[in-house]
C-alpha cells in the first residue's frame, strides 16, 4: 500500500472549506436558539439544532484546527 502524501494546497482547502461549515453551523445553532417559538416544539427544535448542528459544527472546527496545525508544521 503506497504511503500518500497530503499536499499543502489540500491542507488549505480543509481549513477553509470546514472553517466555514463551523461557522454556519454555528451560526444555524444560533439562529435557532433566537428565532425558535418558546413552546414545546420550539424547545424541541431548539434541542434537535444542538444536538446535530452543535456535535457537527465540533466535528468540523476540530478538522479544520487539525488543517491548520498541519500546515504550520509542514511550513
Amino acid at each position: 500500500m503506497k504511503n500518500y502524501q497530503i499536499q499543502r494546497k489540500q491542507y488549505w482547502i480543509f481549513l477553509v472549506v470546514f472553517s466555514l461549515c463551523a461557522l454556519l453551523g454555528f451560526s444555524g445553532v444560533l439562529a435557532a436558539d433566537i428565532f425558535m417559538p418558546n413552546n414545546p416544539g420550539g424547545d424541541l427544535g431548539r434541542l434537535t439544532m444542538y444536538r446535530y448542528l452543535g456535535t457537527a459544527s465540533v466535528a468540523w472546527i476540530c478538522i479544520a484546527v487539525w488543517s491548520g496545525y498541519k500546515l504550520k508544521v509542514s511550513h
